[in-house]
């Protein structure tokens, strides 16, 4: 497959666009656009409380890609690593809200995003190595997807993980 820009034109070319009524979420949209995905091992959310999140939602168009994807990192690194290497936290998928600090919509709006270990990667940070932040081999998996590692080349979100071009 290949992914649209991050741009919010493009993204609502490929994507369809997520806003209804006064520029407010649409529940038509998301009805017609996003469904559950059931991950490959149990993850939970980051609220520091464990909170298991028995689906999320991701766009229909990228399901088979986040499915694919996750079911390599378990089979490649096995489930004790990615307990290790807390790569069963999330901040979520699918949120419809604007960029943090912007005025775009994030993203995660169009569903197409997962946050990773955010307590760990937080926003803006630079990836650094050795900081217990995002795992390279765990980054690498999802890019040899397609996914765009948002922590990638110096950039400062390195929780983030989109299935959209930077």
């Amino acid at each position: 497959m290949i992914w649209p820009h991050e741009d919010t034109p493009a993204l609502n070319t490929f994507y369809g666009d997520p806003r209804g009524t006064n520029g407010q979420a649409s529940a038509a949209w998301q009805a017609e656009n996003l469904v559950q995905w059931v991950t490959p091992y149990p993850m939970f959310y980051s609220d520091g409380k464990h909170t298991p999140m028995e689906h999320l939602h991701v766009h229909k168009k990228c399901l088979s890609t986040f499915h694919d994807a996750f079911t390599d990192v378990l089979q490649t690194m096995g489930i004790d690593k990615i307990r290790q290497l807390r790569l069963d936290v999330t901040g979520g998928t699918f949120c419809f809200r604007p960029e943090r600090g912007g005025s775009r919509l994030s993203v995660h709006s169009w569903g197409c995003a997962i946050d990773m270990d955010p307590g760990h990667n937080p926003f803006p940070h630079v990836w650094e190595p050795g900081r217990g932040m995002i795992d390279p081999q765990f980054a690498s998996i999802l890019q040899k997807h397609g996914f765009c590692w948002r922590g990638a080349h110096n950039d400062v979100d390195p929780m983030h993980f989109q299935l959209c071009q930077h």
